[in-house]
């Protein structure tokens, strides 16, 4: 351990640099260099990489398929690193509801779907209010959702609960997902969830 000012690695002590004006010119430029070297900083691109790292390890992904049927996402839901034990910071809610079509501007027309129409929400994350409830671990286990308000979503009184009924196996969990609607829509699906970052 040092005590004290840190170490001039590159000093320089010019000597009888009094008695030769050419010398003592030289030893200013010399002991300009030494200041200059004493200070070590770590370089602004590594600083900057490192603060990138943090945050992307600081977010967390959720994609929810249904639990017989991998190709069939049901949940994306993204976790900002702003969140509390009750209030998570979502940032992305996309849910997927093969009994109600969202609209979709510029969605063409498929064999499944009219044209600018989905069954795959846009980001509801503005419009929709959230609690969360975690394990002993800080995991979240628990996600409720409703609209803020019972129009404030084209599917009218949205609302609902992701459960994730164990803790991370490899990063995967089994969970269910709960949702309502105005006119009698009610869905419970089995789900089969994958994790990324949040480490």
């Amino acid at each position: 351990m040092q005590i004290g000012p840190p170490a001039r690695h590159c000093a320089v002590r010019p000597a009888n640099a009094a008695r030769h004006p050419a010398r003592t010119a030289l030893a200013t430029a010399l002991l300009a260099l030494s200041a200059a070297c004493t200070a070590e900083t770590p370089p602004a691109a590594a600083t900057g990489a490192a603060a990138t790292r943090a945050a992307a390890a600081s977010a967390l992904d959720i994609v929810c398929t249904e639990l017989h049927d991998s190709d069939r996402t049901r949940l994306v839901l993204e976790v900002g690193r702003a969140h509390t034990a009750t209030r998570p910071d979502v940032v992305r809610f996309e849910i997927v509801t093969p009994e109600f079509l969202w609209p979709a501007p510029g969605q063409p027309e498929t064999p499944r779907f009219p044209a600018e129409f989905s069954d795959a929400s846009p980001n509801l994350a503005a419009a929709l209010r959230f609690g969360a409830a975690h394990d002993s671990d800080d995991a979240l286990r628990l996600l409720d959702f409703h609209a803020r308000e019972p129009d404030a979503v084209a599917l009218e009184g949205l609302r609902g609960s992701l459960a994730l009924h164990e803790s991370w196996q490899n990063r995967r969990a089994l969970a269910s997902l709960f949702y309502a609607a105005t006119g009698n829509l009610v869905q419970l699906v089995a789900l089969d969830c994958r994790r990324f970052g949040g480490d």
